[in-house]
């Protein structure tokens, strides 16, 4: 019983933090040149030019979803994509100077941020908190494969048995699946 009421909690908690955290992040960039998603795709890279591919990762967004934010974030001269001379199917995204430029000012405003949570934080739990945080940022990192399975599990039709099934659609019920 006890694991079980610490995987409630623990699932309430992941469930509150996601919400304010997206919340927090649209109210500071409301009045911004950009969306939360442009905003993350700027920080991935920060450190470097990336292939497509690796930034939908990195960012965890589909392909064609990332498309249309870097579509966005070229026309405001933020990002820019180039066709790699050796595979011209690949594209590589790579940010700007007044992409940098925005991205620090952004970057600044979420620290300040930041730091006004940590100060509600009694001082003696603040070093403990964050370096749960830094851990489970490690765990739920998209190239690292225990985040890989447990994402496998999340999805429907996974032979494993994961991810939510639902009740059959009406389209199913009628072919009889």
């Amino acid at each position: 019983m006890a694991r079980k009421n610490l995987v409630q909690r623990s699932r309430q908690s992941f469930t509150r933090l996601a919400r304010c955290i997206n919340q927090l992040m649209r109210e500071q960039l409301v009045c911004g040149p950009v969306t939360v998603q442009q905003c993350y795709t700027l920080e991935a890279l920060m450190e470097g030019p990336r292939s497509m591919k690796s930034l939908a990762v990195e960012v965890g967004l589909h392909q064609s979803t990332l498309t249309r934010v870097v579509e966005k974030l070229e026309r405001q001269n933020l990002v820019r994509r180039t066709r790699l001379v050796n595979n011209l199917r690949s594209v590589e995204v790579q940010i700007t100077e007044v992409g940098k430029q925005t991205y620090l000012i952004l970057d600044d405003a979420s620290s300040q941020m930041i730091a006004n949570l940590l100060d509600h934080i009694p001082r003696q739990r603040r070093l403990t908190i964050v370096a749960a945080m830094e851990e489970l940022a490690d765990l739920l990192n998209p190239n690292h494969e225990p985040f890989q399975n447990i994402l496998r599990g999340c999805r429907c039709g996974d032979p494993s048995g994961g991810g939510v099934k639902l009740r059959p659609t009406l389209h199913q019920q009628r072919k009889g699946q």
